[in-house]
């Protein structure tokens, strides 16, 4: 897996105002009180910050906060403390730099299964 080298950047490094996200995708866990987030950014030349925030009906219920990622893929859990009876989400994923601002973001709605009971 790649990771950031502020020595030796990639030669296809993009800009802070060229870093996208390339792929988002997220899987619920059985008992539908975590989500585990996978997310593909380009290369980067400078670090960047990222912020993963789930919403139900617009409300957020939570978020994550990358600080001065060093991968290009990533993977990390979100944990869902108050089950409701819609089982609808969003999540968004933002890239972004102090100075720059968001310079992407990408959103992907789900629905989580019935639970499994253990």
């Amino acid at each position: 897996m790649p990771r950031y080298n502020y020595l030796n950047p990639p030669e296809n490094a993009r800009a802070p105002q060229e870093v996208r996200i390339v792929d988002l995708k997220v899987e619920p866990a059985p008992d539908n009180r975590r989500v585990r987030v996978m997310v593909e950014i380009t290369p980067f030349r400078e670090r960047p910050d990222l912020t993963a925030t789930l919403y139900q009906q617009d409300e957020e219920v939570t978020s994550a906060h990358i600080v001065e990622n060093i991968d290009t893929h990533l993977a990390f859990t979100l944990h869902i403390r108050n089950l409701s009876d819609d089982p609808n989400y969003v999540l968004a994923v933002s890239v972004h730099y102090q100075e720059y601002g968001e310079v992407d973001q990408r959103s992907i709605s789900f629905s989580l299964p019935p639970a499994v009971q253990e």
